[in-house]
């Protein structure tokens, strides 16, 4: 996986693309809790729950019917007002939670990802794999591995995201 910490450049990157009237804090802060939601899976671990299982890391919690029906409960709920207007809201929530997913198939590590879950089990990896995978717990992260996480998450998924930002904060400025 990729770390708790880099998980969250996806929203903050796709933030410069919500339209004025959706953006606001709370949507913003929404969308960086669903790009790390996912990851809530390894409570499983200490109810005996295997990693492969649907319910397992990289499960059911990370497939395309958990991000759009996590995308679609935040908003009916929080941004109410804001998703009558339209679909900014539950696309930036959607496109939030599944980049965990996607991010994740890109490490070199783990079982892959099950993104059709709960219709398949099967676990899936991009051909490309280019991402550092992260440890599982702070004192494996504080090591010379956690370092070589950084760099790599560093290189393909913050330099990226900042040029998806500024891309976006321009094109905004001029519509």
């Amino acid at each position: 996986m990729c770390s708790v910490l880099t998980h969250p450049a996806v929203p903050l990157a796709l933030s410069a693309f919500l339209p004025r009237g959706a953006a606001s804090p709370a949507l913003l802060l929404a969308g960086l809790a669903c790009s790390v939601v996912p990851d809530l899976d390894v409570i499983g671990f200490g109810f005996g729950v295997s990693y492969g299982d649907m319910l397992g890391h990289r499960g059911l919690t990370h497939s395309v019917l958990f991000a759009a029906a996590l995308a679609a409960l935040l908003g009916l709920t929080l941004f109410r007002d804001a998703a009558s207007g339209g679909g900014p809201v539950f696309l930036f929530l959607f496109l939030s939670t599944l980049s965990h997913p996607l991010l994740d198939m890109l490490t070199n590590g783990g079982l892959g990802v099950a993104l059709l879950a709960p219709f398949s089990n099967e676990r899936y990896f991009f051909p490309w794999r280019p991402i550092e995978v992260s440890p599982i717990g702070v004192s494996s992260f504080l090591s010379a591995w956690g370092v070589r996480v950084i760099l790599s998450e560093l290189r393909w998924v913050w330099l990226p995201s900042a040029g998806a930002y500024a891309l976006g904060y321009f094109a905004r400025r001029l519509w």
